[in-house]
């Protein structure tokens, strides 16, 4: 967790969060950071919660799959922004979980972007879904937010 957060007690509890650095090659031609990019800071920072809530050290032990994945973007992101991603389950399923993410300034706590993604718990050897691991389910369901809190429509599957 994000030390500047933690020591706010004010502000919502999100299961994990970290840095993200803007690089000039996340920028595009307008200046500031291509859409695409932020598929792929979610993509890191999804892999890095899901190992510390599995105790995966290598990321080719990982046993999910992308199901679904959307972003909305609130402020041109820029090279000089400093920024943290957050990230926390919305919904836990049998197999299945929601992610919702806050890109945030910083220095201003201004909310630049947020996303959503839904995995699936999955076997790459059967090729089938399976139940979601004991562990990963408890560390998910302590750190529930609401999806509606984040302007998300809460799932109902």
């Amino acid at each position: 967790m994000d030390p500047e957060r933690a020591a706010n007690p004010s502000e919502p509890r999100w299961g994990y969060s970290e840095p993200v650095e803007v690089t000039f090659r996340d920028l595009d031609l307008a200046g500031h950071v291509n859409n695409a990019v932020v598929f792929s800071w979610m993509e890191t920072v999804r892999l890095h919660y899901y190992m510390e809530a599995s105790g995966i050290e290598d990321p080719m032990q990982i046993d999910f799959i992308l199901a679904e994945s959307a972003a909305r973007y609130f402020v041109p992101v820029r090279y000089q922004h400093k920024i943290v991603a957050e990230i926390a389950p919305t919904r836990v399923g049998k197999t299945s979980w929601e992610l919702v993410y806050r890109f945030v300034d910083r220095p201003t706590g201004t909310v630049l972007m947020r996303a959503r993604s839904v995995q699936v718990s999955y076997d790459y050897q059967t090729r089938q879904k399976k139940p979601l691991p004991d562990r990963v389910r408890a560390r998910f369901l302590k750190d529930l937010v609401s999806a509606e809190s984040e302007g998300w429509p809460a799932l109902t599957k």
